[in-house]
């Protein structure tokens, strides 16, 4: 894991609606997005150009991250997580999500 590629801040929101979101965790990640092998292998039926992988420092608040009722909030930009934290080889060095980039009026879509 290199760390010093860890320049996003990150929010993880949770809502039990859908509705209301409340800010619960931030810290620093890399966003990177999945190669085309990997997007169609997780993802199949999302647009690859949207889909990324987002990557911490582990923590064991991140491992109760689940996709039903979290996302991910970095610099304006909303993603719905794909994935619950994987745990890299089960290290507790590194926890990687794979989320989707939602698209908002104010983006123009």
């Amino acid at each position: 894991m290199n760390t010093d590629r860890m320049n996003a801040r990150i929010t993880f929101q949770k809502s039990s609606d859908g509705i209301e979101w409340k800010d619960v965790l931030s810290c620093y990640a890399y966003i990177n997005g999945v190669n085309g092998n990997e997007f169609f292998i997780a993802n199949a039926g999302y647009e690859a150009a949207l889909t990324v992988t987002v990557s911490c420092r582990y923590q064991p608040a991140l491992m109760k991250i689940t996709p039903m009722q979290y996302r991910i909030i970095c610099g304006g930009v909303k993603y719905e997580l794909l994935s619950p934290a994987d745990d890299v080889r089960f290290e507790h060095r590194e926890v990687i999500f794979r989320a989707k980039r939602i698209y908002t009026e104010e983006d123009g879509e």
